[in-house]
């Protein structure tokens, strides 16, 4: 698979499963704008994307505020001149029953996790559209298919990002634009060990915990959900648009 040439922007790009898609993309040809929260982190990945050979760009970004989503679709393509790629990855999560979940953290995860994909997608989309045509991958979650005790704001956020990916994708199907979704199960990074901690566990037990109930027994790591992203937004998936990819270790299908 190559992305020679191709211009990606990714969101949530500093860490955990966004690093892992930038670096990937970087290491296939792609140019690589990352966004993020931390500047430090942020330098990093751009710098490790530039020992790919690779021209990367970070824009920071809160993406609890719709105002940022135009800007940042802007900058990538006064950057890099064009913009084929999009990876909604960024997402936050708080672990919280349907009594348990404050107002504020119900809305800030339908801000990051729903409305600005939905609107980073709008966005892109015209630009995508204007270069003849690309790939929009949205990193939902196998929450989004089935349901999970004290996670409900999350499930339901993730589920949308799912009938996001559907309906776009048919809206944007004539202009040449796939619209899929990766649904990654538990995988091992920065958030899943703070939603241990958020949960009562250590977070070695809640490892230990999740690894058994997962059928093939182990946690995911980042680089195997980048390399799903990678193929939904290559060439190599030319006739998948709509695609809801599961990469959760069999959580679903049992």
């Amino acid at each position: 698979m190559t992305l020679d040439g191709k211009v990606a922007l990714i969101t949530g790009g500093t860490s955990g499963i966004g690093k892992a898609t930038a670096l990937l993309f970087a290491e296939h040809g792609a140019k690589v704008a990352i966004t993020g929260r931390n500047a430090e982190r942020g330098a990093a990945v751009v710098a490790a994307c530039e020992a790919h050979g690779a021209a990367a760009l970070f824009l920071a970004a809160d993406l609890t505020d719709s105002a940022v989503c135009a800007p940042l679709v802007a900058k990538t393509i006064a950057h890099f001149e064009r913009l084929e790629m999009l990876v909604n990855n960024a997402g936050i999560t708080h672990a919280a029953g349907t009594l348990e979940t404050t107002d504020a953290q119900y809305f800030e995860q339908v801000a990051v996790n729903v409305t600005a994909p939905f609107l980073l997608s709008r966005e892109a989309a015209r630009a995508i559209k204007d270069q003849g045509g690309g790939a929009i991958v949205n990193v939902a979650s196998d929450l989004g298919l089935r349901g999970e005790k004290g996670i409900t704001a999350y499930c339901a956020t993730k589920g949308a990002v799912i009938q996001l990916t559907r309906a776009m994708a048919i809206d944007q199907a004539e202009d040449n634009i796939r619209v899929n979704a990766v649904c990654p199960g538990e995988i091992h990074t920065g958030m899943l060990e703070g939603a241990m901690l958020d949960r009562g566990y250590t977070v070695e037990d809640g490892l230990a915990m999740l690894r058994e109930r997962i059928p093939i027994k182990r946690i995911g790591k980042p680089e195997e959900i980048a390399r799903a992203i990678l193929f939904l937004a290559s060439d190599e998936a030319s006739f998948c648009t709509g695609a809801i990819l599961s990469a959760d270790g069999g959580t679903v299908a049992r």
